[in-house]
């Protein structure tokens, strides 16, 4: 009501946000990024290509496009160099863009008419089992892992999240300076750090830089974003691509759809994003 924007971070644990702090295995998403009001912030891994080194020797990873987060693509590497099973990998990394539907808070109106907010595609490597009962509730504990899982679909209920991602894989992420590691014998510059945790800010600074230059507020995003998302020129490209190559551990791309649980509209263009918000004015 006062016209300001918040983001918050949809978290870093793929389609299984409660894995984190309940230890249950069931589809979850994290509050308060699920909030009507809030724009719920979730992560891509940029292209890159390495080598990760271990106790049985190396091998070769390659992301050859902009992808939805889902350390999948990293569990054949792990196992590989450390001499794991892959089910133990896998388990062991269920690492990505916090996404998925809410069961507390409704559909919002924002995104009653936007495609690919109430169906969805998966590849399920997970299915959640072990059934016990964890703080009054009865719920997985464990999974069954399926390496090669098909594409299957579904529908949904419940506020979609997230609304929109950026780069947020620690292997393609961000230098980060901190003079005080030099206390403890670190560089005062590293690499590897990553997490939806940098995406949420950075819209924030990106929307103070957007209220500066159109000299006004633009407040809440979700609304005009999700409206501008169903246009031809719309300032998202949605990462559509469907299957086990750009996914959140479970959620995938609808192709030919605006959104996805897995990335939500997508990547901004914020620079075409200013001008539009200076057009709905």
């Amino acid at each position: 009501m006062q016209a300001q924007s918040g983001f918050i971070a949809a978290g870093d644990w793929g389609a299984y946000t409660a894995t984190a702090d309940l230890g249950t295995t069931n589809l979850s998403v994290g509050s308060s990024a699920d909030s009507p009001f809030i724009t719920a912030a979730g992560g891509t891994t940029l292209p890159w290509t390495g080598q990760l080194t271990g106790p049985d020797g190396t091998a070769t990873v390659k992301v050859p496009a902009q992808r939805t987060w889902g350390w999948d693509y990293l569990w054949k590497p792990v196992a590989k160099i450390s001499g794991e099973s892959l089910a133990t990998s896998a388990e062991s990394q269920v690492i990505g863009s916090g996404g998925g539907f809410s069961t507390i808070e409704p559909t919002p109106s924002y995104q009653w008419s936007v495609p690919g907010t109430r169906n969805f595609n998966a590849v399920q490597y997970l299915t959640p089992t072990d059934y016990k009962t964890v703080d009054g509730l009865t719920e997985p504990t464990a999974w069954n892992f399926n390496p090669t899982p098909s594409v299957t679909q579904g529908e949904g209920s419940g506020r979609a999240l997230p609304d929109v991602s950026a780069d947020a894989d620690p292997y393609s992420g961000y230098l980060l300076w901190e003079p005080s590691f030099a206390g403890v014998g670190q560089p005062k510059l590293q690499g590897g750090w990553g997490g939806t945790s940098f995406v949420a800010p950075q819209l924030n600074g990106s929307t103070a830089v957007i209220d500066s230059a159109l000299g006004r507020r633009v407040g809440f995003w979700n609304p005009s974003i999700y409206a501008l998302a169903l246009r031809h020129d719309s300032p998202f490209t949605p990462l559509q691509q469907s299957g086990t190559g750009s996914d959140n551990i479970y959620y995938t791309g609808n192709p030919g759809q605006p959104y996805n649980e897995g990335s939500g509209l997508g990547y901004p263009n914020l620079s075409q994003l200013a001008v539009d918000f200076d057009r709905t004015r």
